[in-house]
């Protein structure tokens, strides 16, 4: 599946091929792609948007993931 990453910070923005789709994998993509500047991140997702939030350690959203393909 294709994923689209948008991070808000310098309005970042990349695409990644993901086998699956999980906390683990998305959290690799951001801290490597991503200019974040923290480590505590997490994610929310809602399957009938094929869209989810990143949010850092307070709770804020940071950007944003989303499917561009479902295969």
């Amino acid at each position: 599946m294709l994923v689209s990453f948008n991070l808000f910070k310098n309005n970042l923005q990349w695409h990644a091929t993901l086998h699956q789709l999980n906390s683990d994998v998305l959290l690799r993509h951001v801290l490597i792609q991503g200019d974040v500047d923290d480590i505590n991140i997490s994610f929310s997702y809602c399957e009938d948007l094929e869209k989810g939030m990143i949010k850092n350690n307070e709770n804020e959203s940071i950007g944003y993931f989303k499917l561009l393909t479902n295969k």
